[in-house]
């Protein structure tokens, strides 16, 4: 019951984010994850469109679909069930921020500049920041995707990893759901 109160209460605030803008990198199936490491915490960054989760893009309209975005929000607030790091680390999840956008039919048009034009279609996406601490950063040897166990729309996350001055990518995927954590700590 406590899940269902909680999404509830943060379901107005999604509703209300929906006309912020959407990022011109837009593909369905496909979502970014930014993770970046420090002494003590990591932070995760996803962005993935709403289809993938939910099923649909356009402004929610039915009992159902508000249900449906409720649903997904009280999942994505949960990154350590989607990101999965050993428990030797002992992490738990500081802060969880999670949105879904909604872009404007004509507000945004990056064809010329070799993006994908939104002009003519309606997107949305799920945006969600959250905050991880670990009492041992040293463990978080791997990080197990159950993100796409969960959300069966979604093929793979464009992740990119920061630690210290460094930075890599790299491509995580349905079939290959694990990424090897020990070149970052």
């Amino acid at each position: 019951m406590k899940c269902s109160v909680l999404a509830l209460s943060l379901f107005p605030a999604a509703l209300a984010a929906q006309a912020t803008q959407i990022t011109p990198t837009h593909q369905h199936g496909s979502g970014q994850l930014e993770i970046v490491f420090t002494d003590t915490e990591f932070t995760l960054s996803l962005k993935v469109p709403s289809i993938d989760i939910i099923g649909f893009e356009t402004p929610v309209a039915s009992d159902d679909e508000r249900t449906r975005v409720a649903i997904a929000i009280s999942e994505l607030s949960k990154p350590l069930d989607l990101f999965v790091v050993p428990p030797d680390a002992v992490c738990f999840t500081a802060s969880a921020n999670v949105i879904l956008t909604h872009d404007i039919p004509g507000q945004q048009d990056n064809a010329g500049e070799g993006g994908t034009s939104f002009a003519t279609g309606e997107h949305s996406e799920f945006q969600a920041d959250y905050v991880v601490q670990c009492q041992d950063m040293d463990a978080l040897t791997t990080m197990e995707f159950a993100y796409f166990q969960r959300f069966s729309g979604t093929e793979k996350l464009n992740v990119r990893v920061g630690s210290g001055a460094a930075t890599s990518a790299h491509e995580v995927t349905r079939a290959a759901p694990s990424l090897d954590m020990t070149q970052f700590r």
